[in-house]
């Protein structure tokens, strides 16, 4: 019996049409994705009926849990006033006074789209700003998929060269060589590497940006005493900071990640979360940055969809709730639970793993030896996390194919969410001892 055939079906109609049947091929899976059609807290439903522990939840963006009744009320509130897009409201006040209330550091913000829009207006920023070209990014750190920052995220760390001299490399086809070509690539937590590395180039320098918790290749806290190394050869070089706290930002800490280190960028983007999965990013920070992108000053800041109405009124909604902290000390008492029993799990079958966490974010790594950056992470076996994930996915659990990449669990994973959770991990670590 085919327990997902109205998504094989879905998929045979989506097929003809659309590439890999998807809209992200993040959600593409062989021999087909599946198609949804109602969440509430942390379960989702499949077309078919089955329901699933989500433990993807957007990419960390649905902290407080599908459909939470506070960002429905205000989403249903907003659509019955007819506003979508192209016009400025209130509401969209009320959320940027949230969110530069709560972040505590930042003077002004502007609301756009998605993360990648928000990247690329930061590094138009810090362009105009220094009149340089270059920017300077991590190794490992994703910041969306423009040419110049889709530069050496997932890639093989043998054709990367030393960490001293690292080789940028695009993430995928139909990247600028150039734009690629031109990028730094600095290593995470090596203090005296990058330092040296900005020291050499720093003239050149525009933008040094970075995730301060690399994310997208599992879960890597940034060293207070490296980002503050960061933030001393900004300083030296006129280099704008940007951190990248698209998916830090309210989920490991109020204000985010930023709030945790003690250092201050010069801009920081926020997005994901602070709408509870609605669409929206923002870029906040220093005044004299954020008021060159006013009319006829400086960097274009444009958008039809900018400060969507139905968005704004999700983030004025979420912001309020997440900036109390309730949340965030509830997500960390809830990951070092399922953690305690993930390595419980772990050494009873003897599988060298380790799971990691923090807020919202959870991930596994199955490899000995502290993970500290991406050439660290990249030693994670990915037989073992496969036998894993696949366990969970039997267990109707979702997860996310890639070794190197992110999972989160949200206010709505209540008690039967994490042992339901729990559970997985027995049936997947069993599973992952039986890995070649």
């Amino acid at each position: 019996m085919n327990r997902f055939s109205e998504s094989s079906e879905i998929y045979g109609r989506a097929s003809p049409l659309v590439p890999a049947g998807v809209s992200s091929n993040t959600r593409a899976r062989s021999p087909h994705p599946l198609y949804f059609r109602q969440a509430e807290g942390a379960w989702a439903w499949d077309a078919d009926g089955n329901r699933h522990l989500d433990i993807v939840m957007g990419n960390g963006a649905v902290l407080l849990g599908h459909g939470h009744e506070a960002v429905n009320s205000a989403v249903a509130e907003a659509v019955s006033h007819g506003l979508t897009c192209g016009l400025e409201s209130a509401r969209a006040v009320d959320a940027i006074e949230s969110l530069l209330s709560a972040a505590a550091w930042p003077d002004m913000a502007r609301f756009t789209n998605t993360g990648t829009e928000a990247v690329q207006h930061a590094m138009h920023i810090a362009r105009y700003a220094t009149g340089r070209t270059r920017i300077a990014k991590i190794e490992g750190s994703y910041h969306g998929w423009s040419d110049e920052v889709f530069v050496s995220v997932w890639i093989d760390p043998e054709k990367a060269g030393p960490v001293f001299d690292i080789t940028p490399l695009p993430q995928f086809a139909g990247q600028r060589p150039d734009l690629v070509a031109e990028t730094l690539v600095l290593p995470f937590n090596d203090t005296d590497t990058a330092a040296a590395t900005i020291d050499k180039h720093g003239s050149e320098i525009a933008a040094i940006i970075l995730e301060p918790t690399l994310i997208d290749v599992g879960f890597i806290p940034g060293r207070a005493a490296f980002l503050q190394s960061l933030r001393d050869a900004a300083d030296r070089h006129g280099i704008v900071l940007v951190f990248d706290e698209l998916l830090t930002g309210f989920n490991v800490a109020v204000g985010g990640a930023a709030s945790l280190c003690g250092v201050k960028p010069d801009l920081a983007l926020y997005g994901k979360s602070i709408a509870n999965g609605y669409p929206i990013a923002a870029i906040a920070g220093r005044e004299d940055l954020m008021r060159m992108t006013e009319p006829g000053k400086g960097p274009a800041f444009v958008g039809t969809f900018n400060g969507h109405a139905v968005s704004v009124a999700a983030a004025a909604a979420a912001l309020p709730i997440l900036a109390a902290g309730d949340v965030q000390k509830e997500m960390s008492k809830r990951g070092a639970q399922l953690k305690e029993t993930f390595d419980s799990f772990a050494k009873k079958f003897g599988v060298p793993a380790q799971m990691v966490t923090g807020g919202s974010h959870i991930h596994w790594y199955f490899c000995e030896g502290e993970i500290t950056d991406f050439r660290s992470a990249t030693r994670t076996s990915a037989q073992a996390y496969r036998a894993f994930t696949g366990s969970l996915s039997d267990s109707y659990v979702l997860t996310l194919p890639n070794p190197l990449s992110h999972h989160a669990i949200s206010l709505g994973h209540g008690d039967e969410a994490c042992e339901t959770l729990a559970n997985a991990f027995e049936s997947g670590l069993k599973a992952a001892s039986n890995a070649p």
